[in-house]
């Protein structure tokens, strides 16, 4: 797919409407179409409003941005940014609602203290400083980051929402948010042909930041040729990142920041259908049709993904503001008539309000307005019987499809260079029922280490704490040579299986010739079993590391009983070949927290002396009614 193909010059200025004339939300003024939203949006969007819009704004102190580079920390800086721009977008949807000058007047104090903050990015993208450096922000050198961008887009929806309001109540406040949204976002981004998330990259930065940029000149550039050159340069932009991102549609970060990818990348494209009357239409794209099912894929059922990468495995918990949107899902769906993307949608809005991720301006405001999305009953999620991703080698697959009952297991192959790597070639998550039980623990508090050469001694991101064998001292090791060989996967009716030569995701010094994991899930007996077969240069202890949801319980040598919040799995081993361990990994985390609660648990097979060439497997399955407990491990 090449957007530049079909967004060339010709026809953008065909299209591309004139200045002011695109208008994909009413104006307040047009009380008639905002007292007609749906009183139960209205409701929780009001009461949201009536909490955040109170008090004095938040200040930006000098000391909490400086804390990233003397600490390492961005929750200080970034608990006071993001509490300004979610009161600023709480108190536009109210302005708007209501037309009360109340909220009127809270929006014209928190759009006049954005104009005035020094940066618009966080701390560690601060690109004028590398990794944070430790000087305070030059305002001459605005960063476009993701949240630059946001702001911009935000301002943008404001205005175009309450304009005329505006105007009435703070004269040259109009003329202050197109200045600066021009000097932050739109100036820069034309500018500067150094962006670095602007090429060659499949992560998420790029269609993120410029969904919100397409959305920030259609809303505000009043210069046609401006309008023009940035569509243009925009669509570059997209097929740098379509080039680099994997036909199949999977998204090697994780469903978390698929809304901020492949749904960004939606975005445009829907912005630019929308404001040009349809005439501007890529959705006929075979990639597009791919991307739209990877949330169906990794569905484990309720509210779990599957979550290789960073990212939660619930979307509605954990500190991620990727904000995954139902309704911009449902509109994905009847762009590219697939009906079952749709079901999905209504399946995560349930039957409550549908209320989209308040703090996106450009997301909430339009769903306000889509009838098809409020008139779609609710419906249950399709939860595919096998996805499988070739190209980012990601199988899941169930007993069958359409029903979460018994056995769910995913597994990926990849490399240890993936966006928001972790070291997790060959790992494998399962769930019984739809309650995980062998799991990813996902990512914690974002830091300085997060993204820096200490990466990879963060717990999260080793492969001794992913569903993983470790040989002697070693494991996985980072980097892109690091990988997963001879990748296939083989399915039927009866049978879903993933095979795979994990041998190279490991240093060389671990003397692995050839490490083959096979995990199968057999539909018709209810298991999964994993076998791995290894041929190693010496004889050797081994281990093989299980995260998991629960304490395991000891039932007798070789059994072993794992839970979910409601699922109980036995476990079978080889207790010949290996003793087991068990740690509890203590949780105290805002992202971690608020998903698994307390700890996790990690159970260790160890095999003092295993021979050099061998093969063990693992093997789950339900476990009955009236099994025994028999007793605990000593937590260590």
């Amino acid at each position: 797919m090449r957007v530049s193909d079909r967004l060339a010059e010709a026809v953008l200025r065909e299209h591309l409407p004139e200045p002011g004339a695109w208008r994909p939300v009413p104006p307040v003024d047009d009380r008639a179409a905002w007292d007609a939203v749906d009183a139960a949006v209205r409701s929780v969007l009001l009461v949201e409003a009536e909490q955040r819009c109170t008090g004095p704004w938040p200040t930006l102190p000098a000391t909490a941005w400086l804390a990233y580079a003397r600490d390492g920390l961005r929750l200080p800086f970034e608990r006071h940014y993001f509490a300004r721009r979610d009161r600023l977008a709480a108190g536009v949807v109210a302005a708007a609602l209501t037309a009360d000058d109340r909220f009127l007047d809270d929006v014209v104090d928190g759009l006049w203290a954005v104009c005035e903050e020094s940066a618009w990015c966080l701390p560690p993208h601060d690109f004028g400083e590398p990794d944070g450096g430790g000087a305070l922000p030059d305002p001459a050198r605005p960063s476009l980051d993701l949240f630059a961008a946001e702001t911009a887009a935000a301002l943008a929806w404001a205005d175009h929402v309450l304009g005329p309001r505006l105007a009435d109540r703070a004269p040259g406040l109009r003329s202050r948010i197109r200045g600066e949204v021009r000097r932050r976002a739109l100036a820069p981004y034309l500018s500067d042909t150094t962006w670095r998330w602007y090429s060659g990259s499949a992560n998420n930065w790029n269609p993120w930041i410029h969904s919100n940029l397409v959305a920030a000149t259609l809303l505000l550039e009043d210069d046609r040729e401006r309008r023009v050159a940035t569509m243009l340069k925009v669509a570059a932009g997209l097929d740098h990142h379509l080039a680099a991102v994997p036909d199949d549609g999977g998204c090697d970060e994780g469903v978390d920041y698929w809304w901020r990818a492949a749904a960004s990348l939606f975005e445009c494209l829907e912005w630019l259908h929308s404001a040009s009357g349809g005439a501007l239409d890529l959705y006929d794209e075979p990639y597009l049709r791919a991307a739209a099912r990877y949330p169906l894929g990794v569905h484990v059922g309720g509210p779990w993904y599957v979550n290789f990468a960073d990212g939660a495995a619930r979307a509605d918990r954990g500190a991620s503001r990727n904000g995954a949107s139902p309704r911009l899902l449902h509109l994905f769906g009847r762009r590219i008539g697939d009906h079952q993307v749709q079901a999905h949608a209504r399946a995560m809005r349930g039957a409550g309000p549908a209320v989209e991720p308040s703090y996106s301006l450009g997301r909430v405001l339009p769903a306000l307005f889509d009838a098809d999305w409020h008139a779609a009953p609710p419906a249950d999620p399709p939860l595919l019987a096998h996805t499988w991703l070739p190209r980012t080698e990601v199988l899941t697959a169930r007993t069958r499809a359409g029903s979460a009952q018994g056995p769910f297991v995913a597994v990926k192959g990849g490399h240890n260079a993936e966006s928001h790597n972790h070291n997790d070639v060959g790992s494998f998550v399962l769930a019984w029922d739809g309650d995980p039980v062998v799991v990813d623990a996902g990512v914690g508090e974002y830091t300085r280490r997060t993204f820096s050469a200490d990466r990879y001694q963060i717990w999260t991101m080793r492969s001794t704490f992913h569903n993983l064998p470790q040989v002697g001292r070693w494991e996985q090791r980072d980097g892109r040579e690091f990988a997963a060989r001879s990748v296939a996967a083989t399915l039927d009716e009866q049978s879903a299986t993933f095979r795979a030569d994990l041998a190279d995701a490991y240093d060389r010094g671990a003397g692995i010739r050839s490490w083959w994991r096979e995990v199968m899930l057999d539909r018709a007996a209810g298991q999964v079993t994993v076998r791995d077969t290894w041929d190693l240069e010496a004889a050797g202890p081994l281990r093989w590391h299980l995260l998991l949801r629960r304490e395991p319980v000891v039932i007798v040598p070789g059994v072993l009983e794992l839970a979910g919040e409601r699922a109980r799995v036995r476990l079978h081993h080889d207790a010949g070949l290996c003793r087991t361990e068990h740690e509890v990994i203590d949780i105290d985390d805002v992202r971690l927290g608020p998903v698994w609660g307390e700890s996790l648990h990690r159970l260790t097979l160890i095999a003092d002396g295993a021979p050099n060439v061998g093969s063990t497997s693992v093997r789950f399955e339900g476990a009955r009614e009236g099994d025994d407990r028999r007793f605990r491990f000593e937590s260590r």
